[in-house]
């Protein structure tokens, strides 16, 4: 199940190469793959039976026909089929992947749209186009609607400080100085950048403004402030991952920049090893990533549950995660036969428990946790009520086994 995302992730590095080549030149191809291939996120993703790695390369896909689209129509009104198809057909992958694949696609159509707006038969040419992606994405509009007020319990609401977290995301090691040192490199590029739009007038600044450098700013910023926004006055989505659909344009300005603010050839190159190094560095000798369990272990909960169905009597389960089928799931999977009865972790829900041990009065009760931490009066009352038997510590779960008190 894990080989799509692999796949994915491999070639990512090589469309990452081929989008940076076509908006400057095959040095920051060249280098925009080869941080790509060190980050710890798309790694991390590309391990992940999920759709994070997908999206991560067909956001790319997608902007590379975006971007070949936007050329052909900016130099004489009118584009290749193969072009628009091969767009509309990234295009509508990237939606159907995510909603967050879906975001991307709007703002790329708004600014195809709003980039020859002034411009009839270019525009006619962008709508075609645009419409043919809306298309594509009508059989799941339902679904759409029927999701979009909803938000994740447990993705809390954001704050000024999670676009820092967000950052950190990017570009990540387990200093925490290189997303620092990113920062800066790009913000004196944009200095640069400003300083030249200034000497050429507005003109230049208007040109600039058209600029695949610009674009790939709009592609940065747009969907992490809007996500912001939304996060912040209705529903939380504000969520590292999926905004996975950034990670590309961080990855080609920090390359453009290094070509722009770092002189010879010889420094870059050294920069970019030193950059990759602390990436590898960081999460996967120093942080020990191949050596301890990185995902929560639901499954070896459900295991130790399974591991002892034929030595207990009388079981039920109690659990405390975001719902019942994050274990029945590997209850299933894993050969036990009990099932989650109850999801309690907090104080409040001591009540609740108290009254089902009352009605049930089992010989044996299992307490699983996994992403949820469950509240310490809560386990205390556990262990007043009844007997523990024996504790599994796990990465981000747990398995407690308990009996009834004489």
């Amino acid at each position: 199940m894990r080989v799509p995302s692999a796949i994915a992730g491999a070639l990512a590095i090589l469309a990452i190469f081929t989008l940076a080549r076509q908006l400057y030149s095959s040095r920051e191809g060249l280098l925009a793959a080869g941080l790509l291939a060190c980050s710890y996120s798309p790694i991390y993703y590309s391990q992940e039976a999920r759709a994070y790695s997908l999206l991560l390369l067909f956001s790319i896909l997608s902007a590379h026909f975006w971007f070949r689209l936007r050329e052909q129509l900016e130099s004489d009104d009118r584009c290749a089929g193969s072009t628009a198809a091969a767009y509309v057909a990234c295009a509508a992958a990237t939606q159907y992947l995510h909603h967050f694949g879906l975001l991307l696609v709007a703002i790329q159509l708004g600014a195809l749209l709003a980039l020859f707006a002034l411009r009839p038969r270019a525009l006619v040419r962008a709508i075609g186009v645009s419409a043919a992606v809306v298309i594509t994405y009508l059989p799941w509009v339902g679904y759409l609607i029927e999701d979009f007020g909803e938000g994740y319990d447990h993705i809390a609401q954001p704050t000024p400080y999670s676009i820092v977290k967000y950052w950190n995301f990017l570009f990540f090691d387990t200093s925490g100085y290189l997303a620092w040192f990113v920062a800066v490199l790009l913000g004196i590029a944009a200095c640069r950048w400003i300083a030249q739009c200034r000497a050429g007038g507005f003109a230049d600044l208007a040109a600039w403004l058209r600029s695949p450098t610009a674009l790939l700013i709009v592609w940065l910023v747009v969907p992490v402030a809007l996500t912001y926004l939304r996060s912040v006055t209705s529903v939380s989505i504000f969520n590292n991952r999926n905004l996975i659909i950034s990670f590309a344009p961080a990855i080609v300005l920090l390359a453009r920049a290094m070509t722009s603010v770092l002189g010879s050839a010889r420094l870059q190159a050294l920069t970019a090893a030193a950059i990759a190094a602390v990436l590898i560095y960081g999460p996967f000798v120093k942080g020990g990533y191949y050596r301890f369990p990185r995902k929560e272990q639901f499954r070896e909960a459900a295991a130790a549950v399974a591991a002892r169905g034929d030595q207990l009597s009388d079981v039920r389960v109690i659990a405390y995660a975001w719902d019942a089928p994050s274990f029945d799931y590997y209850l299933e999977r894993t050969g036990a036969m009990s099932r989650v009865a109850l999801i309690a972790g907090s104080e409040a829900d001591i009540p609740e428990a108290g009254a089902f041990l009352e009605a049930e009065d089992p010989e044996h009760l299992w307490y699983l946790a996994g992403h949820l931490r469950p509240e310490r009066a809560f386990v205390q009352f556990l262990d007043r009520k009844l007997v523990l038997v024996e504790h599994v510590p796990l990465h981000g779960a747990f398995a407690r086994l308990y009996r009834r008190r004489e």
